[in-house]
């Protein structure tokens, strides 16, 4: 089997982490407006489409490689479709003519989702009867620093 859920996964984490470095290449050059758009188009568009694409499309492998394997992918759909909305939103607003606002919202939405995702992931860490170092560090903490990267421009965009 290939192991195309866990490139898509690592496809996202890399083009997200682009987005967020171009983001605040964008800030520390004094354009907000660049910067938000930047992270919208990447970090929640491109990661939102890829995150759909893994775990509804790939949703075997993408539930074996967490450790969740079901015969009801049900959640995986779920979770898949709300990437989807988040990522095609993120996309819209960061090609589209929108005050920087619109990405914002967008961004902070999708953080927010994330940030929900990266607790998640950390308290299952510690579920078992022997603590995941490797399930932590990859969902737990990689999300977290990233949902809060998205958290930052979103804010910092919103309320300045």
């Amino acid at each position: 089997m290939k192991p195309v859920a866990r490139n898509l996964n690592i496809s996202g984490m890399v083009i997200g982490s682009i987005g967020i470095f171009f983001g605040f290449y964008y800030f520390f050059s004094g354009d907000l407006a660049a910067a938000i758009q930047v992270v919208a188009i990447l970090t929640v568009g491109v990661v939102g489409v890829l995150a759909f694409v893994r775990h509804v499309v790939y949703h075997r492998e993408d539930a074996q490689r967490l450790g969740w394997v079901t015969e009801r992918p049900d959640w995986q759909y779920e979770v898949g479709f709300a990437n989807l909305g988040f990522g095609l939103a993120g996309l819209l607003v960061g090609i589209g003519k929108w005050a920087p606002a619109a990405p914002a919202a967008v961004t902070l939405a999708y953080g927010l989702y994330l940030l929900q995702a990266a607790l998640f992931h950390a308290r299952q860490s510690f579920a078992g009867s022997k603590f995941d170092l490797v399930r932590f560090l990859r969902s737990g903490l990689a999300t977290l620093l990233f949902s809060g990267m998205m958290l930052f421009f979103a804010l910092i965009t919103l309320f300045g």
